[in-house]
């Protein structure tokens, strides 16, 4: 009789060991998957600014909608928005007509206003995934 209870109590540690095993397996194959990442829009209002220009008034018309990952972060946009507005408004001016119509001059426009951004919210790269600038004019 010895025996039997044995080889019963044994079957029974494998079969759980094999059956917890199997959760273990199961959860970390789920796990593994990622969730989508969703992107948010922080849309300011449109601007004028005075470009860097010393030799003629050159004048820019842009809208900055600056594009994030976190939703909880709406808020510390709205708190800041005037300070981020005027930040703009000061690279814009310190920025030349020729320094935004070299190769890659826009996107560097952009890269700037989104360090500025990531600064003011103490944010981070993966959070401030974008800044768009439409429409983007140039007078003058």
């Amino acid at each position: 009789m010895n025996k039997k209870i044995l080889i019963i109590i044994i079957a029974v540690v494998l079969l759980l060991v094999v059956v917890v095993g199997a959760v273990v397996v199961f959860f970390m194959m789920n796990s593994d998957k990622e969730e989508p990442i969703v992107y948010y829009e922080y849309l300011l209002d449109e601007e004028y600014s005075n470009l860097a220009d010393s030799d003629s008034a050159k004048i820019v018309k842009y809208q900055v909608t600056i594009e994030y990952t976190n939703e909880e972060l709406l808020e510390q946009l709205d708190i800041n928005k005037t300070k981020i507005r005027n930040n703009i408004d000061e690279i814009m001016r310190s920025t030349l007509s020729e320094d935004i119509a070299k190769v890659n001059g826009k996107q560097r426009l952009r890269d700037r206003i989104r360090n500025m951004v990531i600064d003011v919210l103490e944010s981070d790269e993966d959070t401030i995934s974008n800044i768009y600038i439409q429409p983007f004019v140039v007078q003058g």
